[in-house]
């Protein structure tokens, strides 16, 4: 017995804005006013995860240059705002937040964001995107934190 192809490939995303349906025992839904948005039944074809992280170091890179650009960079500029937001939060909230800490956070963030739409009948890629960029940003804090950590001890 065959599966019937509910999933239709399209050359782009489309921009469309959707109301969701109220699920029982949850607030109402609201409009979705991003482009990213769709309901969840709305299956416009399987993204694959090397399409995710793809999507993911274009959303690096594009917002670094929106943030992140210095005159005379030589290297392509990414984002690299965390290290700056954790110092901030440390000083304002007396904590000692790693930066890896601070993706971890955003992580988690997205994680949460993706649950709520989900529970509204809604999926926003942007939570996914957004989710496999954190994860390779802490990724590179880490690595980077272990290399001074083993500086120290040696």
């Amino acid at each position: 017995m065959s599966k019937p192809n509910n999933t239709r490939k399209v050359a782009a995303p489309r921009a469309r804005t959707t109301i969701a349906r109220a699920v029982p025992g949850q607030a109402a839904p609201v409009a979705a006013a991003a482009s990213n948005v769709t309901p969840l039944t709305a299956a416009i074809g399987p993204l694959l995860a090397q399409g995710v992280l793809r999507n993911a170091a274009e959303v690096i890179t594009q917002r670094g240059a929106q943030r992140d650009t210095a005159t005379g960079q030589a290297t392509a500029p990414q984002e690299r705002s965390m290290a700056a937001t954790v110092a901030a939060f440390n000083a304002i909230h007396k904590t000692t937040l790693t930066e890896t800490q601070g993706w971890a956070f955003m992580q988690t963030l997205k994680m949460v964001r993706a649950a709520t739409s989900a529970r509204n009948g809604l999926f926003n890629t942007d939570d996914y995107t957004d989710g496999a960029a954190y994860a390779a940003l802490a990724h590179e804090a880490a690595e980077s934190e272990a290399a001074v950590e083993a500086t120290f001890r040696n």
